[in-house]
């Protein structure tokens, strides 16, 4: 299966969390995906000294960019929903991963609750679900 990693995921997957190699295993995960908007947020919150280490790793994920079809969608979600200043950057990845028909694996389920967004909520400390 194909998915999109939020930046927690990512992280933890950064991180080599055994327990997150085991909840992509489970999933039958096959092949992972990051957002530019992703890519960007975890570089842009990296200190100065681990940056270029951050920038090879994240080289390792196929990035999906903002797209015309993205925008569309993310101006559709824009009108049904409310979203604060801290969830901007969840809005967009879940446009993206709207647009591509692409679930989303993500730790933080409640900050992606957006129509027509396939979520893969997990825990680390309480496995999967």
């Amino acid at each position: 299966m194909k998915v999109i990693l939020d930046s927690t995921a990512v992280i933890h997957l950064n991180n080599n969390y055994n327990k997150m190699l085991d909840i992509l295993g489970n999933l039958n995960i096959t092949e992972t995906y990051i957002t530019r908007i992703n890519y960007l947020e975890l570089l842009s919150g990296a200190s100065v000294k681990s940056k270029i280490a951050l920038r090879k790793t994240l080289h390792k994920f196929n990035v999906l960019e903002f797209t015309e079809a993205c925008k569309t969608k993310a101006n559709t979600l824009a009108m049904q929903h409310t979203v604060s200043k801290e969830n901007q950057k969840d809005f967009l990845i879940a446009s993206i991963a709207i647009s591509n028909n692409l679930p989303l694996l993500t730790e933080n389920d409640k900050h992606f609750q957006f129509k027509g967004l396939k979520l893969l909520p997990y825990r680390i400390k309480t496995g999967w679900f």
